[in-house]
């Protein structure tokens, strides 16, 4: 008997989560998204079940590792494996000048977007390794590669977060679990409309209007396509890279066919 892909989906109530989670179940995935809005849960548990009624929505918080913990848990009684996990839930309240913004709304950042998928890690990994298949995708963001200013919570995390990846990707190089960083462009979600609409948001980050005006944005299925070459291994040579949805996947093929520099897609100091 031939078991469907399991894909747990992380933040899957609203933006690229929740497009990611559906684009999945297209594909033929069984789809477990997550996030802490039950309204939210049930309307997207509502979308999946127009392709299966496999898929679940469950309530999990990703800055609390038990509540991780036992998600991982109820998957694998349920449904006996976990081929893909991605780390998309994110936060981003803390805008304006570094010494300005509230404490609290730089440290949720920092712990949603680090943490959160470090707890994460913690316990999908070893599940993974003693399956001997799965992968992992982080979902990074502004500020990874480049100066955010007024975005200092997200962007210092989103770079953690790619460290991570490159980190984790060398540790498991004995294994057949590969990670990935992605970095999923623009996109119109509540989280950019924030930023967009909030008073401090219109305030120190009106460019991002400017970027929506110029049409930069990306389409809701974009992320969710980068991921999902991801996850079926077309993307293998990326592991612990920091891939951006700017760029399409023969590009991509051919750079890894012809890089002679091992750093290629990585956080390197230019000198």
């Amino acid at each position: 008997m031939e078991h469907k892909q399991v894909v747990v989906v992380t933040g899957a109530t609203r933006g690229i989560g929740r497009n990611t989670a559906l684009f999945f179940a297209e594909k033929g995935y069984t789809v477990i998204g997550t996030g802490r809005n039950s309204e939210k849960l049930k309307e997207v548990k509502t979308e999946l079940e127009k392709y299966s009624s496999e898929h679940s929505m469950v309530s999990m918080d990703v800055t609390q590792p038990e509540e991780i913990q036992q998600v991982v848990e109820n998957v694998i009684r349920k449904y006996g494996r976990i081929d893909v996990w991605i780390n998309n839930a994110g936060a981003f309240k803390a805008i304006g000048p570094t010494w300005e913004v509230k404490q609290k709304d730089w440290i949720n950042d920092v712990t949603t977007n680090l943490f959160g998928a470090f707890y994460c890690v913690q316990a999908v990994v070893p599940l993974m390794i003693n399956q001997e298949f799965g992968s992992v995708i982080n979902i990074v963001g502004g500020g990874t590669v480049g100066a955010f200013k007024y975005g200092n919570g997200y962007g210092t995390s989103k770079t953690g977060v790619a460290r991570l990846t490159e980190n984790l990707s060398e540790e498991l190089k004995e294994t057949p679990i590969k990670v990935f960083a992605l970095d999923p462009g623009l996109n119109d979600t509540d989280m950019t409309r924030y930023q967009r609409n909030s008073e401090d948001g219109q305030r120190y980050l009106s460019a991002i209007e400017d970027l929506f005006k110029q049409n930069i944005d990306v389409l809701p299925y974009q992320a969710p396509q980068l991921a999902y070459y991801m996850a079926t291994g077309e993307l293998n040579e990326y592991a612990g890279r920091v891939v951006s949805v700017y760029e399409d996947l023969k590009t991509l093929r051919n750079i890894a066919k012809d890089a002679r520099d091992p750093d290629f897609y990585k956080l390197r100091l230019k000198k």
